[in-house]
């Protein structure tokens, strides 16, 4: 069946592919890596549950940041199309990954979509949107630092229980709890875990305000 998302999605995957093709061919394994079916599946999962008003608390979205964004490539044609006119912030520590993001997105949905390189765990940030999302918490330090940093937004977690890689897997989570707890999130709006590829992918929507 055709998707006109997913459509969009190889699209902006050739204009990157042309730029480091031209730029950066040292990164042709890393940025075919950004559409595997891991990827678009766990991005599918995310924004269709966003798109409930009830699992994100209610909560307005015009304005979304993306922490340990890589190229966005997946995830943000699905936010515009879910949520229409926002403005979306990506994060990464990548130099390089970045200035393909800044190619990609250039002149792309009214120039609403900014990358920036940054640190998410060791540089200042400047967090405006009303939702942070962070769908690799298993290659970084406990969300509890940048969630107590922020303590009034929505975060969207997702980490998974695969501890093989262990050089980049640093901090996986064997269930929602856990994950929350590393967070220190105490209101969960949802959360939902599945298989994927042999592996328990696990997502969370939370606050870090207490329960009423």
């Amino acid at each position: 069946m055709y998707d006109p998302v997913l459509d969009n999605v190889y699209r902006l995957f050739q204009k990157g592919m042309g730029y480091i093709h031209d730029k950066h061919i040292y990164k042709f394994k890393d940025y075919s890596e950004c559409v595997f079916d891991t990827q678009i599946q766990s991005k599918y999962w995310l924004v269709g549950h966003l798109q409930n008003p009830k699992k994100r608390g209610g909560r307005e979205i015009k304005s979304i940041d993306i922490l340990a964004s890589w190229y966005g490539i997946v995830i943000v044609p699905l936010l515009f199309n879910a949520f229409g006119k926002i403005k979306i912030n990506l994060y990464d520590v990548d130099e390089y990954t970045i200035d393909i993001a800044k190619h990609i997105w250039k002149n792309e949905y009214n120039n609403m979509v900014t990358p920036h390189c940054k640190d998410v765990v060791f540089d200042d940030l400047n967090l405006q949107g009303d939702v942070v999302i962070n769908c690799s918490c298993e290659h970084m330090f406990d969300m509890s630092h940048i969630v107590h940093q922020y303590p009034d937004k929505l975060y969207v977690l997702q980490s998974n229980n695969n501890r093989n890689i262990k050089w980049l897997h640093i901090n996986c989570a064997s269930n929602q709890g856990e994950l929350a707890d590393q967070a220190d999130l105490r209101k969960i709006h949802f959360g939902e875990s599945k298989e994927m590829y042999g592996q328990k992918r696990i997502m969370i929507f939370g606050e870090h305000r207490n329960a009423a």
